[in-house]
């Protein structure tokens, strides 16, 4: 479990903005957000682990890297994490078996593009450190921005995988790139981070210790992933 901790390590923040209401699986309404988004992976089947925003504002070292608090209040995340990250089951045999096509989480437009770095970066568990076996520590990644200035992103990609170019227009669903494990990345997994405009990090998921709004267009049951649904009726 320690070495899940080493995949991203950024800042978090979250924020509110109210809008219309979304059924949820509890029966309960929730807000719904400007934006709904889709869950941006082509396969929902080989995601079993999911670590995600962090909530907790006291900053841990060492071992204590673990604590943390998700959105439900669950440890399922680490410290300071700013996005989420869907771990790929089968780890190297499954991204060398072809992995998982990573999808436009919504309309958008692409406004940045990394590729070409070494992808079998990976936890050592000699040092407790990511290592890229000597290559730049670089994801390749693709940066979308939405309606009303809403960003996100998509890190750790295979290299030579990235599907489109800045200033490309692409649609809920399109194809971007494939999970791999490039850049502070201790095993194949993708995270997918949103921002505001003003560079806030949102976490997309509604609970008690997020926001009340769901960024998704159906969160689904806590113990499942989002919908790949870009509409509701879909």
């Amino acid at each position: 479990m320690f070495l899940l901790i080493l995949s991203c390590t950024t800042t978090k923040s979250d924020t509110d903005t109210p809008s219309e209401t979304a059924a949820v699986d509890t029966g309960e309404e929730i807000a719904r957000a400007p934006l709904a988004f889709a869950l941006p992976l082509e396969d929902d089947t080989v995601f079993e682990t999911v670590l995600g925003v962090d909530h907790d504002p006291e900053v841990h070292e060492g071992f204590e890297q673990i604590l943390c608090t998700n959105y439900a209040g669950e440890p399922w995340c680490y410290d300071e994490h700013d996005g989420t990250d869907y771990l790929l089951d089968g780890t190297w045999e499954a991204m060398d078996s072809g992995s998982v096509w990573i999808l436009a989480a919504a309309d958008g437009v692409v406004i940045e593009t990394h590729d070409g770095e070494y992808d079998r970066c990976h936890g050592d568990l000699t040092t407790f450190e990511v290592s890229c076996d000597g290559y730049p520590m670089i994801a390749n990644k693709v940066v979308l921005e939405h309606e009303g200035g809403y960003q996100t992103s998509y890190l750790h990609m295979m290299r030579d995988s990235v599907a489109v170019a800045v200033g490309d227009v692409v649609s809920c669903g399109d194809r971007l790139g494939l999970v791999g494990s490039s850049g502070r990345s201790s095993q194949p997994h993708l995270h997918f981070e949103l921002q505001a405009a003003d560079g806030e990090v949102i976490d997309p998921y509604a609970g008690e210790f997020s926001q009340p709004e769901t960024w998704w267009v159906d969160q689904g049951e806590s113990d499942a992933l989002p919908a790949i649904a870009c509409w509701e009726d879909d």
